[in-house]
């Protein structure tokens, strides 16, 4: 898991570095239940899972963050089932890019569905004060 939050600090520098500036664009939040759609347990544990959906979908994009939650939902017989769930939030990525990561996870770790958001939001990096250097 190191290695994956050394390359979101990588990516924030070279985008920092590239004078990326704020302005809007869109943020997908995916959130991925653990439990098999088949046996409503979980047949990876949550670790094998986020290196799994972190390999996935840094084949589509450049950087993303991954949060652990527990999820709860009543299913369609009424049952309530909890489940550990990844949420994968993502900025700047296409409907296209997404498509192709929640593709290939649905596979990999037997869903049903991924439920997805998308946000149009505004970001930026900040990379420090100009101050900073003007008051030494």
């Amino acid at each position: 898991m190191k290695r994956y939050l050394w390359a979101a600090v990588i990516l924030v520098l070279v985008l920092a570095l590239a004078g990326w500036d704020s302005g809007r664009t869109v943020k997908y939040r995916l959130y991925i239940g653990l439990n098999d759609q088949d046996t409503y347990q979980q047949v990876k544990s949550t670790e094998e899972a986020q290196e799994l959906v972190a390999e996935i979908a840094l084949k589509y994009v450049e950087g993303f963050t991954l949060i652990t939650a527990q999820g709860v939902y009543t299913d369609h017989l009424g049952v309530v089932t909890r489940e550990n769930t990844l949420i994968c939030e993502i900025i700047g990525a296409s409907e296209e890019q997404i498509n192709h990561i929640m593709d290939e996870v649905l596979s990999a770790l037997n869903q049903s569905a991924i439920l997805v958001e998308r946000e149009e939001v505004e970001s930026r990096f900040y990379a420090g004060s100009a101050l900073r250097g003007a008051a030494q």
